[in-house]
């Protein structure tokens, strides 16, 4: 369900559309005739999600902020009923898309510290299986993830009406973050998630140098006024809280 709506410059506006166990944001392009999502969670997600988008106008993208299941197993549905439109992901994500290389399972810790509170935070509480089944994490697709409509963007490529793209590895290799300049918003994916309606720097990463370093360059940003989370409730930024 959307439980936030910020009207944007140029005739936009942003939805955060709480899923199962993440957030979609919806971004309604009035000048394009157009909607684009930013992550598309899970396959459960889709029933209401389709009852949203079709009051909209035609949805025509989807960017991914990484190439994690519970924001991107979406698209199995999305795909047969949105026959225009596009996946696009970054392009360090492509061995992991086409299969050549499979996404590592959390540690013990990063369960703890991480993924139970983000759990939680929705009432989503998995299967035993899942565990095991790659149903959580990696990739849970048995015969691949589908490569139709699949496109692959560089860093700092443009590809949402009004939105800077910053690469924010860490988390994954292919992390990216969504900044709205005019508004101050910034689409942070996994990079930074909001846990009992406090920022948090995500301790479940591939790398904790590139990680460290992309919490530095957001902090060092100008202009930066809200943290519109992959996981948790849209808030006010707060470099302090960040810490490295």
């Amino acid at each position: 369900m959307i439980t936030k709506t910020q009207k944007l410059s140029g005739g936009r506006s942003i939805h955060q559309f709480r899923g199962k166990t993440s957030n979609i944001y919806i971004v309604e392009a009035n000048r394009e005739d157009a909607t684009f999502l930013i992550d598309c969670g899970m396959p459960s997600d889709a029933e209401v999600l389709f009852d949203t988008l079709s009051r909209l106008p035609e949805l025509r993208r989807i960017v991914c902020t990484h190439f994690h299941v519970d924001h991107v197993a979406g698209w199995i549905n999305l795909k047969k009923v949105f026959k225009n439109c596009e996946i696009w992901l970054h392009e360090k994500a492509k061995p992991f898309v086409i299969g050549c290389k499979r996404i590592p399972y959390p540690s013990f810790g990063d369960y703890i510290k991480i993924l139970w509170p983000c759990m939680k935070e929705y009432g989503y509480y998995p299967k035993f299986g899942d565990l095991f089944n790659g149903g959580l994490y990696g990739t849970p697709f048995k015969k691949g993830f589908p490569l139709d409509r699949v496109e692959f963007f560089a860093n700092e490529q443009k590809v949402l009406p009004g939105f800077i793209t910053i690469q924010t590895p860490g988390h994954r290799p292919d992390s990216i973050s969504f900044f709205d300049p005019d508004s101050g918003i910034l689409v942070s994916g996994d990079f930074i998630v909001v846990i009992k309606d406090k920022l948090v720097n995500n301790s479940f990463v591939a790398s904790r140098k590139d990680q460290e370093d992309s919490i530095d360059k957001i902090k060092q940003m100008n202009g930066v006024k809200f943290i519109y989370p992959g996981h948790g409730y849209c808030r006010l930024f707060n470099a302090d809280e960040l810490s490295v």
